[in-house]
């Protein structure tokens, strides 16, 4: 989470199976998840944040996992505060170049 000016308020991870990063990508294309992207950075302000605990709520309960409750709380504590929520992607890698 950020504030109006950017700076980071809170942190939270993704489960190890990486569950919500699946339901993004099973998501519709209309969907406020999909736009949460594994390699990039995504940022959503208060008014998508409204859509997006919005969806997360309409989840089926068996999708509503601890880390879709922690997101919930982020999201709803970043539209109390006019703030942000951020998720800072993974660096992508082509698996055919070493690192560097």
């Amino acid at each position: 989470m950020e504030d109006q000016i950017h700076a980071r308020m809170a942190k939270t991870h993704e489960d190890r199976k990486e569950t919500f990063l699946a339901l993004c990508e099973a998501s519709s294309e209309d969907s406020m998840l999909r736009a949460v992207n594994r390699y990039g950075d995504t940022m959503f302000n208060e008014i998508q944040l409204a859509r997006f605990v919005a969806e997360l709520r309409a989840l089926p309960p068996e999708k509503q996992n601890s880390t879709v409750r922690k997101l919930v709380a982020a999201a709803e504590f970043a539209i109390a505060s006019h703030g942000y929520l951020f998720f800072e992607g993974m660096e992508h890698r082509n698996a055919t170049s070493p690192p560097s």
